[in-house]
């Protein structure tokens, strides 16, 4: 895995402390903002609140497209271990 580039030392901190609900998913190059219910739902973050940056749009999309084009189903199928983080993006 690559080392994570933040916009900001704020973004930063916020992402790697477990007190503070901000989220980063790799496997979809995605920010967010955890909702507190126990589950692992986040709220999306098109800009850093800290630095007003825009953040890279998410691939979300493009990675369910990329497991279909492979005939795996996400939900049922075994996902190759390169799509649980940025390595299918970035090869």
């Amino acid at each position: 895995m690559r080392e994570l580039e933040f916009c900001c030392e704020q973004m930063r901190l916020a992402v790697t402390s477990d007190e503070i609900p901000i989220v980063y998913e790799a496997k979809f190059r995605e920010y967010g903002i955890r909702v507190l219910d126990g589950g692992t739902s986040n709220i999306e973050l098109l800009y850093c609140p800290w630095s007003g940056h825009k953040l890279p749009a998410s691939l979300r999309d493009r990675w369910f497209d990329e497991l279909e084009r492979m005939g795996i189903d996400p939900v049922t199928g075994t996902v190759p271990a390169e799509f649980l983080d940025e390595r299918w993006y970035t090869r």
